[in-house]
C-alpha cells in the first residue's frame, strides 16, 4: 500500500512537470496528455499543430495522409489576422483529414486531430473526445495513474460543454459563460466537479 502511495505520488509530480514544460512550450505533449486537459504546446493551438505535423512526419509514409497534414499545418500557419477566419480554416483542413487506419494503427493522429477540432468549437467533435475521455477512464491502470480521476472529469466537462453548445435548458454561470475558448470552459467545467465530489466525498467519509 505505501508503495502504491509513493507511486501515486511520483505520477503526479511527473504530470505537473510535463505539464509546465509543455505550457512554456519545451515539449509537445501526446494526444493521450490531450485527451487529460494537458495544455496545448506553448498553450498555442497553431504552434501546437504545426509541432505535431513536422513530429507525425518522421514515421508517415501514407502519402494522403501526409497531404492531409500538410495542408493542416499550412492553414495553422497563415498569419492571425481575424482569430475566427483562422480557427475556420484550421478546421476545414481538419475536416478534410483522411487519415486511414493503416496509415494511423493506434489513432493517436486521428484522436488529436478530432481534440483539435473540439478546441475549436466544433460539437461533434467535443462530443467524441468526450467519448473517448469515458472510455479511457473505464481501462486504464488506475493503480499506475497519479490522479485516475482526471479523466473523468474530463470526459463529464466536454459533455457539459458540448451540451452548452448544442442549446441551453440551464443558465451558465456567468464565469463560464464569459470564458473566451473552449479550452478555459472545459476546465472550467472539468475543476467545479472535482471540486464538488470532493466535498461530497468529505462529507459522507
Amino acid at each position: 500500500m505505501a508503495q502504491a502511495r509513493r507511486d501515486r505520488r511520483s505520477a503526479r509530480h511527473a504530470d505537473e512537470a510535463n505539464r509546465r514544460e509543455t505550457s512554456l512550450g519545451a515539449r509537445l505533449p501526446s494526444a493521450d496528455e490531450l485527451l487529460r486537459g494537458h495544455p496545448l504546446l506553448g498553450n498555442d493551438i497553431r504552434r501546437d499543430i504545426v509541432g505535431f505535423v513536422d513530429s507525425a512526419f518522421v514515421e508517415l509514409t501514407d502519402e494522403e495522409a501526409a497531404a492531409s497534414l500538410r495542408r493542416l499545418a499550412e492553414a495553422s500557419r497563415v498569419g492571425k489576422q481575424d482569430g475566427e477566419a483562422d480557427d475556420a480554416a484550421i478546421l476545414s483542413a481538419l475536416r478534410a483529414c483522411r487519415l486511414s487506419s493503416e496509415a494511423d494503427a493506434d489513432g493517436s493522429i486521428r484522436l488529436r486531430c478530432v481534440i483539435y477540432a473540439a478546441l475549436l468549437g466544433d460539437i461533434d467533435a467535443a462530443h467524441a473526445v468526450a467519448a473517448e475521455a469515458a472510455l479511457a477512464a473505464y481501462v486504464q491502470d488506475w493503480h499506475l495513474e497519479g490522479d485516475g480521476s482526471v479523466l473523468v472529469w474530463q470526459a463529464a466537462a466536454w459533455s457539459a460543454y458540448a451540451a452548452t453548445q448544442v442549446g441551453v435548458f440551464r443558465r451558465l454561470p456567468y464565469a463560464i459563460t464569459e470564458m473566451p475558448s473552449a479550452r478555459e470552459r472545459v476546465d472550467a467545467f472539468a475543476d467545479e466537479f472535482r471540486l464538488r465530489v470532493g466535498r461530497l466525498a468529505a462529507e459522507v467519509d
